[in-house]
């Protein structure tokens, strides 16, 4: 009883010192939060500035099922957040001397069908041309073999080091060079090389049959909007790609420690942060990290999404400052890459546009239908669905659009995108301005003139 009673004490005084201690911004972040609703999927939001937790917090529920609500120590599926940490363990084998990233993959995977002419380099880029076009059988317990198997009879996107493509594939692949090299499965690797150096204990891979203490369930959206069990998959699939768990302080503490850790980890991470380059044109992606700006300043960010979750980290280098969103859906109404930008431009100091919902005459938003030029072939196409209009890049999603006061629209669940139709005498949409992730400048998509 006294150790129950000493530990209660604990957390009340922790409670009562992050209070007193709450960085300025808190209420600001609080408030985008409470856009997750309380009595579904929600989200755990972690803060780790200059190696200091500051900022903790959830909002909805663990389980709809039991209406158990989220904690911060709260565990979920972090998707491709994984490649992060299997990039630096392969950058970590370079770094001992056990591989280079020049090597041919067949010098360590010489069975594999795909291997002609890739090197290690291109498939932590996703330069390999390696395909994500092969039936992946969601709810088969796979083994490394049969993983590359499966892989290695899909054609290549293209030849080597010659485009770029978003592989998952790709870092599958890694995974077996990591166990050909090291002799260990992908995941202990992974633990070995960089997991325990940096101290980080809450990330993990645990197969189907583990009971995970405070891994919460997944959910998705069924066909009339409320939470619905995900599609069955074995999360042995995804393997180095996307199969690890953890909580969103773990991950926020891992981007501090590969960012600031001594050894061999700057130049590791120097690699992982560095944009690709094909030919004469830079890419925004590094390896296992995605290097781009929030509002003027540098940053590192990836998305992770597997059946039932979605995950996002915005890593700031120069304030060293990480923020990390977790959440168990993956349908959510407030996406993880919104929430974890705009608390991200809170607590830098640069924050977003907010907006106010407003009603709009239905002759203006009808008047919003109609395609609108972005650049060569690439088009917005406006819909109005039961007098709400819906927008569409190209053969995308279509994504629903919400009107603002100051002629604003804004895309639902998301408040960093937004656009300024310009109307002609008419009162008819002749042009977009389409401000790219909330910034004052704009791209103006002229409406496309009917056939």
């Amino acid at each position: 009883m006294r150790k129950a009673l000493a530990a209660i004490a604990s957390l009340m005084w922790m409670a009562t010192s992050y209070a007193s201690n709450a960085p300025a911004w808190k209420d600001k972040a609080d408030a985008i939060l409470h856009e997750v609703s309380d009595y579904a999927p929600g989200a755990s939001v972690a803060i780790v500035e200059k190696g200091q937790l500051v900022y903790s917090t959830s909002r909805g529920l663990a389980s709809v099922e039991l209406n158990v609500p989220l904690i911060a120590a709260s565990r979920f599926r972090i998707g491709s957040l994984t490649k992060t940490v299997t990039a630096a363990a392969i950058l970590k084998l370079q770094a001992d001397g056990q591989l280079n990233l020049d090597d041919p993959l067949a010098k360590w995977l010489p069975n594999f069908l795909g291997s002609s002419g890739i090197t290690i380099r291109e498939l932590l880029n996703h330069t390999s041309g390696v395909s994500d076009a092969w039936d992946a059988p969601l709810a088969e317990v796979l083994s490394t073999e049969q993983r590359l198997a499966l892989i290695g009879k899909a054609h290549a996107d293209f030849p080597p080091g010659t485009d770029w493509r978003y592989s998952n594939s790709g870092y599958m692949v890694l995974g077996a060079v990591l166990e050909k090299v090291t002799g260990l499965s992908w995941s202990d690797a992974a633990r070995k090389l960089v997991l325990e150096p940096l101290g980080i204990d809450g990330l993990g891979y645990h197969d189907d049959s583990a009971v995970v203490r405070g891994l919460v369930p997944g959910y998705t959206s069924g066909q009339d909007g409320r939470p619905a069990k995900p599609a069955l998959y074995s999360i042995s699939g995804p393997g180095a790609a996307g199969a690890l768990d953890g909580d969103a302080t773990s991950v926020a503490t891992l981007l501090r420690r590969l960012g600031t850790s001594q050894g061999p980890w700057p130049v590791i991470f120097k690699s992982m942060t560095t944009p690709t380059r094909v030919g004469k044109q830079d890419i925004p992606y590094g390896m296992g990290t995605v290097p781009g700006r929030l509002h003027g300043i540098p940053i590192v960010e990836h998305a992770g999404g597997i059946e039932g979750y979605s995950a996002y980290y915005v890593y700031a280098m120069g304030q060293d400052l990480a923020v990390v969103v977790l959440e168990n859906s993956d349908s959510p109404k407030v996406t993880s890459r919104s929430l974890a930008r705009r608390i991200a431009g809170v607590a830098l100091g640069v924050p977003y546009r907010t907006f106010e919902p407003a009603a709009w005459p239905a002759q203006k938003i009808n008047a919003l239908a109609g395609s609108y030029v972005i650049e060569g072939d690439s088009r917005h196409s406006i819909a109005i669905h039961d007098g709400a209009p819906w927008i569409r890049r190209d053969d995308g999603p279509e994504k629903r659009l919400v009107p603002a006061a100051g002629n604003v629209l804004f895309y639902a669940g998301d408040g960093t995108d937004f656009i300024e139709p310009v109307q002609d005498g008419n009162g008819v949409a002749h042009s977009l301005k389409f401000h790219s992730d909330g910034e004052a400048s704009f791209r103006v998509e002229a409406r496309e003139k009917s056939k």
